[in-house]
């Protein structure tokens, strides 16, 4: 499956349209036009550092190093990080899956297993050159996404430093739904651009289900989120980018789910 015609796909449109948003925000219009959907969800988390073989990476070369850590680390991570490596995974898509509850089917000549997408990409740890659960006999044959209604009402956000083709400095995944006395009946929500993998805001969730949609709730949540975050020297202005992110894409939610 070609990720533009993912995201032209009428049912993802109006069922999903976080997904079909956060695919067109990936990229250029050519690479979406040749990118797959498990080619996406397989690329390789990077940085700077990664690209530069005179620098220490430990995702490059095991035990080598991480010249990030001291470096240039505008654009790197401030979750999800350990001591080996600080790099942010670079997709759109998945941060959109990961806020859907997806699942990745794949499949070996011993059987098929079936992946939470929330699972399938690992935390660098100690060993950041191992990136997902996939084994080495393994491909992924297909993506599901559960009947959701709340995704509905759904919404992607970049901030980036180019209008295309660059990545996320922060971006949020959204879906909610709201009762009508103003509780949060249902919610979803993904980040990227902030974490060495796709990063789903279970704390974030966990404040707003249930509480009043508002703006103070909004902001308790966000910042709730962002309590566990270590910045560099320099990407530290993320943990407030993100916080802002967030509530802006709630904020706006409400909007549009009272306007339905």
């Amino acid at each position: 499956m070609r990720n533009s015609r993912l995201a032209a796909d009428p049912l993802i449109r109006t069922r999903y349209p976080v997904l079909s948003q956060a695919i067109l925000h990936g990229a250029s219009g050519q690479l979406r036009n040749m990118a797959t959907v498990g080619g996406n969800l397989i690329q390789r988390s990077r940085c700077l550092y990664f690209y530069d073989e005179a620098s220490a990476c430990n995702k490059r070369e095991p035990g080598a190093g991480c010249a990030a850590l001291e470096g240039f680390n505008r654009g790197n991570a401030v979750l999800g990080t350990s001591d080996h490596c600080v790099a942010t995974h670079p997709s759109d898509m998945a941060v959109a899956l990961a806020a859907l509850d997806a699942t990745v089917e794949v499949k070996s000549t011993r059987g098929t297993r079936h992946i939470p997408l929330t699972d399938f990409h690992r935390l660098p740890g100690a060993t950041p050159h191992l990136e997902t659960e996939l084994d080495a006999d393994e491909l992924i044959t297909a993506v599901e996404l559960p009947v959701l209604p709340v995704a509905a009402n759904s919404r992607y956000r970049k901030v980036r430093d180019r209008v295309s083709y660059a990545f996320a400095l922060v971006s949020v995944a959204a879906a909610m739904e709201v009762r009508e006395d103003g509780s949060i009946a249902a919610v979803r929500l993904a980040l990227g651009g902030v974490a060495t993998k796709p990063w789903r805001a279970y704390e974030a969730e966990r404040v707003l289900l249930g509480a009043a949609a508002t703006e103070e709730t909004f902001r308790r949540a966000a910042a709730a989120e962002l309590s566990a975050a270590t910045g560099l020297s320099g990407n530290t202005f993320k943990i407030d980018l993100a916080q802002r992110t967030i509530v802006a894409v709630l904020r706006q939610l409400l909007t549009d789910g009272s306007a339905a």
